[in-house]
């Protein structure tokens, strides 16, 4: 979690209203399937949510559930770990968590285990090139020999796109961007592309998952969505595809660089569409470039507010299961569990302070981002959930809570 999901959605759709009106619809692009994430049950499942880049606490807490030594490599056996994503921005060692996760998913699937890692709404972020949260740390942690140079380039490849384009985004003066793209900018963006090692990485991950009766996902759904799991994970993926496709397309264009943020991304399609309606509406040519799919492409981007990306009432950024009275909302998550075929909801993304797993609606939904950044989360700490049969225990460095006692 990091900024509000209504202040997220306005941000975007302050832009992408007024241009909405003029395109009328969002265009999903292509359908790329998302493989089901279904599991058995097996006997011991640990969730563990919201890390922000805090690799010690992460380490620590994974320790005191017996899924790593100090060193983080996998001692957890046959169990099964689920992280509901969030392991980026704000701290500074999301590089190394990162690598932990990668590491851990080939360790446990050695040992006869499995470790689930899902997407939350800040690796969502990521993917889309908005680093407003990225620490300097974390960036710092990318810089090579080469940074200043590529970072100079990037600069100068804008400045060049926008004396071509000269209603696309401007990039201000050489000192002004360079304040706004810190050093390893260019190697940050590339690492987390469709290419790049984690960008490859994080892009064949999903936002939600079944272990036997339970579900996880960082957010939550609201009980006004419809599909179940399945549907959910299709609908980002093809959103992440769109978005991959259609900037692509703009780079080919020589509408963007690669190193473009969301913000002028979406505003450099805008322009572009605009530019060629007018050229439609005042009986112009069209460039040959011009064709039924890059325009649909077009709308992905200007669109991309109101996509299952970055929808305030999206699967990646919903709190109504975090933060909606439980008696106000009881039957409906009841609806909710009965459509997505599983009797326990576990999400995170919406800190629990101080500190403490909190069970709602009954001990159907447990609620477990607990703020592992305590740096930047005033009374978090690291927790886990471990379920085991139908016993469902909080786990904290140095003591455990047992919160469902089972049968």
């Amino acid at each position: 979690m990091t900024r509000m999901p209504a202040r997220r959605g306005t941000l975007t759709r302050s832009l992408a209203a007024t241009l909405l009106a003029t395109l009328g619809f969002w265009a999903a692009g292509t359908d790329p399937r998302a493989a089901p994430v279904v599991q058995p049950s097996p006997n011991r499942l640990v969730a563990i949510a919201d890390v922000h880049g805090a690799a010690e606490a992460f380490v620590a807490i994974l320790q005191a559930a017996g899924l790593a030594g100090a060193d983080g490599k996998w001692s957890g056996g046959t169990a099964t770990l689920v992280q509901t994503g969030d392991y980026l921005d704000r701290g500074k060692a999301i590089r190394q968590v990162l690598d932990l996760l990668i590491d851990l998913e080939g360790q446990a699937t050695a040992a006869g285990g499995r470790v689930e890692v899902l997407l939350g709404n800040h690796e969502v972020l990521n993917l889309l090139r908005d680093g407003g949260d990225v620490s300097p740390d974390a960036y710092a942690s990318f810089v090579d020999a080469g940074s200043a140079e590529r970072r100079t380039k990037a600069y100068e490849a804008h400045a060049a796109i926008a004396k071509r384009v000269k209603d696309g985004p401007q990039p201000g003066t050489r000192e002004a961007w360079l304040a706004t793209h810190p050093p390893a900018f260019v190697e940050y963006v590339d690492a987390m592309s469709p290419r790049g090692r984690y960008g490859k990485w994080l892009r064949a991950h999903r936002m939600a998952a079944r272990v036997g009766s339970t579900a996880f996902m960082h957010a939550g759904l609201s009980p006004q969505s419809s599909g179940d799991i399945d549907d959910v994970n299709r609908d980002v993926a093809r959103a992440i595809k769109a978005w991959d496709d259609a900037t692509g397309a703009l780079v080919r264009e020589r509408i963007v660089t690669p190193y473009f943020t969301l913000k002028e991304t979406v505003a450099a399609a805008a322009a572009d569409y605009q530019r060629i309606a007018a050229d439609i509406n005042a009986g112009r040519p069209v460039d040959g470039r011009v064709t039924d799919q890059y325009v649909s492409q077009l709308r992905a981007v200007v669109g991309i507010g109101e996509s299952p990306l970055l929808s305030a009432e999206g699967p990646m950024w919903f709190r109504g299961l975090s933060q909606t009275p439980t008696d106000e909302s009881d039957a409906d998550v009841t609806a909710l569990l009965a459509r997505l075929n599983v009797s326990r909801l576990v999400v995170g993304h919406t800190p629990q302070l101080p500190g403490r797993i909190t069970p709602r609606f009954g001990t159907r939904v447990f609620a477990i981002d607990t703020g592992m950044l305590s740096a930047f989360f005033k009374g978090g700490r690291a927790s886990a959930l471990e379920i085991a049969g139908d016993r469902v225990t909080a786990i904290y460095t140095g003591t455990r809570e047992v919160l469902v006692e089972g049968k």
